[in-house]
């Protein structure tokens, strides 16, 4: 069989390194890097660059239609799949929410903004709707009142690892178990929903939940902070109904 891990970051990597260590050919292991992996490392660890040091086969999109023993795995991809062209079925996706709710883009910035209590890690099956798939396994973790966007996405990598090493040799074996989504009772935000720069700055006056959700969820280092009042905002904590912002020179507002 070959198998094929697409995708970016630690949590693609993490899923390849599982593999290495349980003594898989690296012949048959392929890697399908995002289209804006440049081999460098910045925040997060190129995928690309870690494939070619371990002499891994990179390859593209195209060329993995017609390999019929194919097992596909996309973590953090960033392409659409039509599994109308792949002769395998064998197709996989791990999304980070707790599906049906936030299928989609935006999903780690969604949770947070809205005030959800929970998050987590969905591994289903790749069907030509947009993460609509049947369901595998999922993974389901709590979401601190503190916690900011950068701090989920964190933990989302995280237990995506951990759910693609619980279910690998199960999909592998084909003796997994799948249902259907509940559709109606889920969300779907597109690529276009989100505009961050043009939320990235707010004035307030008064301190609401919602206030503190909006503002953590743009908390997220490598891509934006939060701009409050003219200050740049790396934390904002909840206390007795009010919250209190740490800017980017550490002091309280």
């Amino acid at each position: 069989m070959d198998i094929c891990i697409a995708g970016k970051n630690s949590c693609a990597i993490n899923a390849l390194k599982f593999l290495i260590n349980l003594k898989f050919d690296l012949n048959k292991i392929y890697v399908l890097p995002n289209i804006d992996d440049n081999l460098k490392d910045t925040w997060q660890p190129s995928l690309k660059k870690f494939a070619l040091k371990k002499k891994l086969k990179v390859i593209k999109l195209k060329q993995l239609y017609l390999k019929k023993d194919l097992f596909f795995f996309s973590i953090e991809f960033d392409k659409i799949i039509n599994t109308n062209k792949f002769l395998s079925r064998n197709l996989y996706n791990l999304h980070f929410s707790l599906l049906p709710k936030f299928r989609g883009c935006h999903t780690n910035f969604y949770q947070i903004n809205k005030g959800e209590k929970y998050s987590g890690v969905t591994l289903h099956e790749i069907d030509n709707g947009i993460d609509t798939g049947n369901i595998i396994d999922q993974v389901k973790f709590k979401i601190n009142i503190n916690d900011t966007a950068y701090d989920n996405y964190k933990k989302l990598m995280f237990y995506s690892t951990k759910i693609f090493k619980k279910n690998l040799k199960k999909i592998l074996r084909k003796k997994y178990k799948s249902k259907k989504q509940k559709l109606s009772l889920g969300s779907y935000y597109s690529r276009k929903s989100v505009n961050y720069k043009k939320i990235s700055q707010i004035n307030i006056k008064i301190h609401t939940l919602k206030k503190h959700n909006i503002i953590r969820s743009l908390i997220f280092p490598a891509y934006q902070l939060q701009t409050v009042n003219g200050n740049k905002v790396v934390k904002s904590i909840y206390k007795n109904k009010k919250f209190y912002l740490i800017n980017s020179i550490g002091y309280k507002a």
